[in-house]
């Protein structure tokens, strides 16, 4: 059976990058029937905070990533990482290492200095008994080092396709480091080992750990789990995807108003061509196939992450949208009304203002600026619209059109400014009847001081 894993560290926010890894770890469990565990690295305690914690489980629960297993906790299970590393001990698969920061620092400069890249000399590899033993009696710290096997590791990448890493590529890595606590690679691989992962998904800026976890995997005998690396999000400018670039995390995507069924199937769909851009969960899970998707890194699209949020916005249940929107049943009809326009809940709060405020925009006061005539279209507007009956917009429209002197787009315009404050939005017949009186007087006679005589409303 599938046992797949999410693994995130608590040092900050959940990334949408690292959110796709969890979509695509998700929807490979499901597709199978298989298992989705949830493990929090957090052995690097200081940077790990339990608040990041708190906020990437409730990030997970809000795209609907339900988790199977977990969440294991790395802190949680030292013991376990002690145990390993002493069975590599006795099997002569690891060492103790007394080397000091500075003779390390030592080695590093020199390498670099040679244009190489920096790897431990494996000065302590052939340390006698009698000679460790001296240093462990003498109070000397030390790291365990695992003894590379300095063989090629083959990987059968399911998005990048065969990957060879030559003999010396692995080095003397460390297991466990001076406070006792599990490097990233042994932990990872202990746990995958422990766990039963049979399928590791994760983003390509991990390929070069993976040879060093199959090493550790080939040590204690176990079977290597299969692995698919996928590309990178980039920014417009094909760097990696940051702060610069706009929105990144979770928190912010959700603050903007994009549902959770749409940036899953966003991040479902990044990296693979598929015939059909817009799919509901279901399908997401039916179709998916890891192995339809290209390890190169993928341009992360805001705009059509936005048409996708649209589209869901407009094919969700009304209920749904009013309640993500916090509003009534009594606003049903303008809610209805208005999704046809919003692309994110936030522009929908925003829309809702035509029915309330007395607001008009600044490009739309702009684009009237630019119109001439004005006085008389204004002042026939705020007569047909005084009286205890609300005229129908069509009965306004015909007054204007045959007294205005205005020409059909520039009435059309002064009236959707004078009825929305705004240049843009849904069909200006069916807003008109939905709005109240008074916020549509009180634009016009904003107008009406700004381009003509005041309108006694």
């Amino acid at each position: 059976m599938v046992r797949v894993r999410f693994a995130p560290s608590p040092t900050g926010n959940l990334h949408v990058g690292n959110a796709r890894t969890a979509v695509l770890n998700y929807l490979l469990a499901r597709h199978n029937s298989g298992t989705f565990v949830l493990r929090i690295e957090d052995t690097d305690l200081a940077r790990s905070d339990a608040t990041f914690v708190h906020t990437i489980l409730d990030d997970l629960k809000w795209l609907g990533l339900t988790w199977d297993e977990g969440p294991y906790f790395q802190s949680e299970r030292i013991s376990t990482y002690r145990e390993h590393a002493d069975a590599l001990l006795s099997r002569g698969h690891a060492y103790k290492c007394f080397c000091t920061k500075e003779a390390l620092e030592a080695e590093r400069s020199d390498a670099l200095r040679r244009d190489e890249p920096p790897r431990y000399s494996g000065k302590c590899r052939t340390l006698s008994e009698s000679s460790r033993q001296a240093l462990e009696k003498a109070g000397r710290p030390f790291v365990i080092r695992l003894r590379s096997m300095e063989k090629e590791i083959r990987v059968q990448d399911r998005m990048h396709g065969e990957i060879i890493f030559p003999r010396d590529h692995v080095d003397d890595f460390i297991l466990v480091r001076q406070d006792s606590l599990p490097s990233y690679n042994f932990a990872a691989a202990v746990d995958d080992m422990v766990m039963g992962i049979t399928d590791v998904v994760r983003g390509s800026d991990h390929l070069s750990n993976t040879p060093k976890q199959i090493m550790l995997f080939l040590m204690f005998g176990e079977k290597v789990p299969g692995y698919a690396h996928h590309g990178l999000l980039t920014g417009p400018d094909r760097k990696p995807l940051s702060k610069r670039h706009g929105a990144t995390s979770i928190a912010e995507f959700r603050a903007m108003g994009v549902l959770p069924e749409a940036l899953v199937n966003y991040l479902a769909i990044i990296g693979r061509s598929v015939q059909h851009e817009f799919l509901q969960k279901e399908e997401v899970v039916r179709d998916f196939s890891i192995d339809s998707f290209s390890g190169s890194d993928s341009l992360f699209d805001l705009d059509k992450l936005l048409w996708l949020n649209g589209t869901y916005i407009r094919s969700l249940p009304l209920e749904r949208i009013l309640s993500e929107l916090g509003l009534s049943e009594a606003w049903a009809d303008r809610v209805a009304l208005l999704r046809e326009n919003g692309k994110t809940l936030v522009e929908m709060k925003g829309l809702l203002d035509i029915f309330d405020s007395s607001g008009v925009h600044a490009d739309a006061l702009d684009y009237l600026s630019r119109l001439k005539g004005l006085e008389r279209p204004l002042s026939l507007l705020g007569e047909a619209l005084t009286g205890d009956i609300k005229k129908p917009f069509e009965e306004i429209y015909e007054t204007l059109e045959k007294g205005s002197g205005l020409a059909r787009k520039d009435l059309m315009m002064l009236l959707r400014v004078a009825i929305t404050g705004r240049k843009s939005g849904p069909p200006l017949k069916e807003v008109f009847r939905l709005t109240p009186e008074r916020p549509i007087l009180e634009r016009v006679s904003c107008l009406q001081k700004k381009f003509g005589n005041s309108v006694n409303a």
